[in-house]
């Protein structure tokens, strides 16, 4: 019995397996439908997950971050599997035809089963979160230093700090000068100069100043560094800033207008380490002397002969007349030498030929009495004081008021529009764009004298650290006094306030506040905390000062305000920001007289309650980023007759609909119908369908941000326009007037359709997404061809309409300017367009486009006719065109013939394009002049620029027609095909002069990179990446008789990456001595037969960074060490074979172990027969 059992055990496992196997197999067979309609479906589920994905990376992208490499990583599976879709669904109707063939239809089965089951893997792989980092910080970006004059006595001491800086030995420099001499200028030559040599890897500049705000200092230097400083203790920060910066291997760190030591340790910024190189700038030598600064250069005033040359150049041709010459070399000769004192005196007089006004600037800068000027400011003080003295009044209180701001301060416009209307400085504007409007010119009058400069951006300005300590000096002098930035409580102890009108604080501190101001003559009151505070305000603070105009509060944490902010019924401007505690403000609404109340980043405010509706003087409400408000008493906004602006972006969005009599818990549109003095419209709106309703506004509005979607970005245009319509609604009558006159359109949603866009024609951005019912965008039959279509429009963005087809479905006529502004185009997941523009009937000038964007239209045969970039692509400078899989040429051509130029074109990136053979066809040659980067990836049919050229392998830069005179990045990859000749056509010299950067991956047929004399002609190549190239045997091939043997190979090459390379066997086969002076670093990776770095000798003087296979090595000798690697894995090799051979030759005899494999194998399954029998 127990041999029955083991029988039927030994049996039965193997059918069951057997049977399951046969039954998966026939399943193939028989559910091939079912298998194929999964497919599809899940093809579906990746689709949609692939493209909201890349919505988000898309906005990563415009934000300007960098995507994670495993984002970009599944976005390449996905197109990989996209790809086997495409060719199930090709064989589907064959198999079909051919329904006989059990043998393909059981294949086809499998391989849609299988393919089904990878897309779900990989659909529950697709949960990044986050799926972009920060872009490079500003540390690593571009200097900007705005205009400069090259001061010839100045040269050798900018040339000196260059020298000492190169040198890498010199861990701190001082520049030092008397105020206004230019320190902060030289370095700002110095950083710019650094960065185009690459000195450093980051370089940054934050400014000290007399009054040092410690936490400032490492808030701006993180900033620039890119780090995130969220520590609130000065050592904690410290400690994190000091490791970033040791964390970069050269980093140049500017302190700019030092006054005492600089506390580095405190700060986080190292000293005495080859890391960290620290350039400071002073007034006071002492400063240099105390810290043991050796290398200090001294800045001197200007000798006079030079003094003058800048002097002239700023004043104009004026002064060349014999009646003004002499007296305006006396004028330049008062100015002391000081670039700063001749910039803004020779601005004040500029084109001035009346020669008394002249004699009078005389006069006045003659004057000698200093008395009671501070020592730091009397060389600039008369001319300063003359340049203020031409002012008007206006100017003057613009000018003054600016100095109430921190040194360096960015100082916004906008607030001064606030300020200066809370303190009715100008009496003739009627409103407040008018008092925008008039801020703006007299800001650009005070730039263009010199006494203020330009801001971080248009909408700010900045002023000088010496023209603001004249402007302080001078409103005392004046009885304007303007007393600030006090970092202590002493602030408050040591001065008198009791006749000061203007008083702004930004305090570093957390200092206690008195219980009650006493001064009872304050007009302004700005009190700025750098960080959230605890200070609260003590209910009597506001007692005494009932004649205040304007008060701004920022980083205070009271959840109410005090009682006594009642009492200041003078108030006309309020200002909040970032107040997060702050709850209730109720008692706002006693302030009648109130006209700007901003609350801005006040996130604890749930409710605009009904007291605000009593503010009837109020021009500007304003609760920006106010998140968490959720509530508008009904009838407050109707009740503010004379609001010209209302700003709740990020903010309130509860809008509700009239409910025919009905009680409202939230604000209605139909209130603003009431602000018939409006003129600026800024709401978000939750419910779609409001955009249906027919409403009233004032026809004052000429600023509007209109917002019926979640946006993530930014808007530079007064008008917009941001509609997410999920289904097709009647729009009301305002939303089209919205329409006609907005300059950014942005649409989203199936509903989106419904819109004429014929008759959108002043837009200059557009966006349009999601859309699957859309197929073409606009109808030209309803255009007016006086103006053509979109004639204005700048930028158009195009993602995910499924069956767009065309832009325009008809004939645009010769000159209509359709198009003609547009400058950035940029289309991404389009899988139905058929074309731009049909060549055949659509005439459209691109003079002016400078970007162009294409991803992702797999219909696309080509970009746009040859006729029409040969006309009009002037201006080009960007073109990207990735994964678009019938793409078969960038420009077609109809019969073009000659020569085309792209004279802005920098960069060309062409990727994933399977079917593309040329750029274009038929023309003699191509010159992009300033082409400096190229990409050109998995490209595999490309094999010339122009068709004309013949075989099989890479001719790209073959052609001696072609003309790229500036490239110096060059990228190529996924060429399996590429041949070994791929630049040995290219004359040797002029087109590689100018090469910076190479990169070589996946060209699997080249086995030589480069001859050696192309390698020698290589002379400004610093980074060289080569990747998976299989076949590649030596980077440089074999010495040539024109290459002296002497000469170095690759002088500039600072970084040395080959990875991947299974059959190099060496980097350069010559077996004569090489020299590459300026190598850096080198890497290799799996590079398992590379014998030797080069055959010969080799020099590396500069070599600090060596790593084989992720292992650092010794940077003495990178031959010798290349050498040894490779031994000792040959001699681990040799090692590891023969203990294999040995345990091999000790193993029995494989028949021996086979008899008594299978008798235990016999034994085991009896046992379990009998056991089985047992148990039944």
């Amino acid at each position: 019995m127990a041999e029955v059992a083991g029988i039927v055990a030994s049996l039965v496992g193997p059918a069951i397996e057997l049977g399951k196997l046969i039954k998966r197999q026939l399943n193939y067979l028989c559910c091939f439908t079912g298998n194929i309609q999964s497919l599809r479906n899940e093809a579906k589920k990746l689709d949609d997950a692939r493209d909201g994905l890349q919505l988000r990376v898309n906005a990563a992208k415009d934000n300007v971050e960098v995507i994670l490499p495993e984002v970009v990583s599944w976005l390449k599976s996905s197109d990989e599997i996209k790809v086997d879709i495409n060719g199930i669904e090709t064989e589907i109707p064959i198999v079909k035809r051919h329904f006989w063939n059990i043998k393909s239809r059981f294949l086809l089965s499998r391989k849609a089963k299988k393919t089904t089951e990878v897309m779900k893997e990989l659909r529950g792989d697709c949960k990044f979160d986050p799926i972009s980092q920060p872009a490079p910080p500003p540390a690593r970006g571009p200097i900007q230093i705005g205009e400069t004059y090259e001061f010839k006595t100045r040269k050798k001491i900018e040339e000196d700090i260059m020298k000492a800086l190169r040198g890498g030995k010199v861990n701190m420099l001082g520049i030092c000068g008397m105020g206004g001499v230019g320190k902060t200028t030289m370095a700002k030559r110095i950083m710019n100069r650094a960065r185009g040599e690459k000195l450093f890897d980051e370089i940054l500049m934050v400014v000290v100043s007399q009054s040092v705000n410690m936490l400032k200092i490492q808030q701006e230097s993180s900033e620039l560094l890119g780090l995130e400083l969220k520590e609130e203790s000065l050592q904690a920060r410290a400690h994190k800033l000091r490791a970033r910066i040791m964390g970069t291997k050269r980093t140049l760190v500017v302190l700019d207008d030092v006054w005492e030591i600089p506390k580095l340790e405190e700060l986080g910024i190292p000293s005495g380490v080859k890391e960290c190189t620290i350039l400071l700038t002073s007034r006071n030598r002492g400063v240099f002397n105390a810290m043991g600064v050796k290398n200090v250069f001294g800045l001197e005033i200007l000798p006079e002969e030079e003094a003058w040359f800048f002097f002239r150049e700023k004043v104009g041709t004026c002064v060349d007349g014999q009646d003004l010459v002499a007296i305006a070399k006396k004028v330049a000769k008062e100015c002391r030498g000081l670039p700063i004192a001749l910039v803004i005196v020779g601005r004040a007089l500029k084109d001035e030929e009346n020669k008394p006004i002249w004699e009078d600037a005389l006069h006045q800068l003659e004057d000698s009495n200093l008395e009671g000027i501070p020592e730091f400011i009397k060389e600039v003080y008369n001319p300063l004081s003359l340049s203020y003295k031409s002012l008007d009044n206006e100017q003057k209180s613009v000018f003054l008021f600016c100095s109430l701001f921190p040194e360096d301060a960015d100082i916004s416009l906008e607030h001064l529009a606030w300020y200066f209307l809370g303190l009715r400085i100008f009496q003739r504007t009627k409103n407040l764009e008018a008092t925008r409007k008039r801020v703006v010119s007299l800001v650009k009058q005070l730039k263009n004298r010199f006494l203020l400069l330009d801001g971080d951006d248009d909408h700010h300005v900045k002023m000088h650290d010496i023209v603001r300590d004249v402007a302080i000096f001078i409103a005392s002098k004046e009885e304007k006094l303007v007393d600030s930035n006090f970092s202590s409580i002493d602030g408050w102890r040591e001065h008198s306030y009791s006749d000061c009108t203007w008083i702004s604080m930004f305090l570093q501190e957390r200092i206690e506040l008195p219980i009650v101001l006493k001064v009872p003559s304050l007009r302004l009151l700005l009190i700025h905390y750098s960080q959230k505070s605890k200070i609260q305000m003590h209910d009597q603070f506001f007692k005494a000062i009932k004649e205040l105009n304007v008060l701004s509060l920022k980083y205070f944490s009271f959840r109410s305000f005090p009682r006594t902010m009642g009492l200041l019924k003078n108030l006309l401007t309020l200002n909040l920001e970032t107040c997060t505690d702050l709850k209730s403000i109720s008692i706002v609404g006693q302030l009648l007289n109130l006209q700007i109340l901003r609350c801005h980043s006040c996130d604890s405010i749930t409710e605009l309650p009904a007291e605000i509706g009593r503010l009837i003087h109020l021009r500007l409400l304003e609760f920006s980023e106010c998140r968490n408000l959720k509530r508008i008493v009904p009838g407050v906004l109707s009740s503010l007759v004379r609001l010209e602006e209302l700003k709740m972006i990020r903010s309130f969005k509860g809008w509700e609909a009239e409910k025919n009599g009905k009680e409202r818990r939230n604000a209605s549109l139909n209130e603003l119908q009431s602000l018939s003095n409006l003129t600026c419209l800024e709401i978000e709106i939750g419910d779609f369908t409001l955009a249906a309703e027919d409403i009233c506004l004032s026809s004052k509005i000429v600023k509007y941000q209109i917002i019926f979607m979640e946006i993530h970005f930014g808007n530079t245009f007064e008008k917009g326009m941001y509609l997410e319509l999920p289904r097709k609604i009647r729009l009301g009558n305002w939303i089209h007037i919205f329409l006609r006159s907005t300059e950014c359109l942005y649409l989203e949603g199936d509903g989106s359709n419904s819109l004429d866009l014929a008759q959108v024609q002043n837009i200059k951005t557009f966006g349009f997404s999601k859309c699957s019912t859309v197929k073409k965008l606009v109808s030209t039959k309803s255009i007016d061809w006086r103006f053509g279509v979109f004639p204005v429009l700048e930028s158009l963005v195009l993602e995910n309409l499924p069956n767009l087809e065309e832009i325009c479905d008809g004939p645009i006529e010769a000159g209509s300017h359709s198009f003609n502004n547009l400058k950035e185009l940029l289309i991404s997941c389009l899988p139905g367009l058929l074309y731009l523009w049909n060549s055949q009937n659509q005439s459209v000038s691109l003079s002016n486009l400078t970007i162009i964007y294409i991803e992702r239209c797999d219909k696309l045969r080509n970009l746009l006719p040859l006729k029409m970039a040969k006309d009009g692509l002037s201006q080009l400078k960007e073109l990207v065109i990735e994964k678009c899989s019938m793409m078969e040429e960038v420009f077609s051509n109809d019969g073009e013939e000659g020569h085309i130029t792209f004279p802005k074109l920098k960069y060309v990136s062409l990727e994933d394009l399977p079917s593309l053979t040329t750029f274009y066809k038929g023309i003699e040659s191509i010159e992009c002049p300033v082409l400096t980067q190229m990409v050109i990836s998995r490209c595999s049919k490309l094999t010339s620029f122009v068709s004309s050229t013949a075989g099989n392998c890479l001719h790209l830069f073959c052609n001696q027609k072609i003309t790229f005179g500036s490239l110096k990045k060059l990228n190529i990859g996924g060429y399996e095909n590429i041949s070994n000749l791929w630049c040995h056509q290219i004359p040797p010299t002029g087109f590689f002069n100018k090469f910076e950067e190479l990169y070589i991956r996946e060209c699997g047929s080249i086995r030589c990179l480069f001859s050696s004399s192309i390698a020698a002609n290589l002379v400004n190549l610093k980074n060289l990446e080569i990747d998976s190239c299989n076949e590649m045997v030596k980077v440089i091939g074999d010495n040539e008789e024109n290459v002296c043997e002497n000469s170095p190979i690759f002088p500039s090459l600072e970084d040395l990456l080959l990875t991947s390379l299974h059959n190099l066997v060496n980097f350069c086969g010559w077996r004569r001595a090489l020299q590459f002076p300026s190598l850096r670093k080198v890497q290799i990776k799996d590079c398992p037969r590379m014998e030797s770095f080069t055959m010969g000798s080799l020099t590396t003087p500069n070599l600090e960074d060596f790593a084989i296979d992720s292992v650092g090595k010794d940077v003495k000798d990178l031959n010798g060490a290349v050498q040894l690697y490779f031994r000792a894995k040959q001699r681990d090799q040799e090692l590891a074979q023969i203990e294999k051979e040995q345990e091999e030759s000790n193993k029995e005899d494989p028949e021996d172990g086979e008899h008594e494999k299978v008798e235990t194998e016999e034994e085991e399954m009896k046992q379990a027969a009998e056991e089985n029998c047992s148990s039944n």
